[in-house]
């Protein structure tokens, strides 16, 4: 359960993005929420949230959670991603992000392909205009959320998450 559409027509519960603070995270009734759904079972997910709000739930939360479609903030610096605090939340709380495939969420922009998202190295051969190339040798991309993610989480904090549309 995506703790924000709980509240889309107002902020009783978390404080998201969009909005002006009210909670500073969470209210007294967003975090019974948690708890219960803490005690059935339920999985949290914390995409659209605010900072604090993840923050918040991060500390209180007795089981992992999940950003079922969130990317890296430092890549992207976009109010839906992850900052790397946050991430490092994750890594010790054993939750999951899973990375956004909407362009402005990957790149900040109108446009992205899929290794703006999961990346990948690229061989190139490399030694002027000889015939063959001298050398052939891999050539790292720019960073991406997958990568990113991993590096400051760990492998297992990181999936694939939702909003395919729109990357090349």
């Amino acid at each position: 359960l995506t703790l924000s559409l709980l509240c889309r027509a107002d902020n009783w519960l978390v404080d998201t993005q969009e909005e002006k603070p009210v909670h500073h995270g969470l209210s007294a009734f967003g975090k019974r929420v948690v708890e219960e759904m803490n005690r059935l079972g339920m999985i949290v997910d914390l995409a659209h949230v605010s900072v604090d709000t993840m923050k918040v739930v991060l500390d209180i939360s007795k089981a992992p959670v999940i950003f079922s479609h969130s990317s890296a903030y430092s890549i992207c610096q976009h109010r839906r991603n992850v900052p790397d605090e946050v991430l490092r939340l994750v890594a010790s709380t054993g939750s999951l992000v899973m990375v956004n495939f909407y362009n402005a969420y990957v790149t900040c922009s109108d446009k992205a392909t899929l290794s703006d998202v999961a990346g990948e190295e690229v061989p190139r051969w490399v030694g002027g205009g000889s015939d063959p190339p001298a050398l052939l040798t891999s050539v790292s991309p720019p960073p991406d959320h997958m990568d990113h993610v991993k590096k400051v989480a760990g492998a297992q904090a990181v999936g694939f998450g939702g909003d395919y549309d729109g990357v090349s």
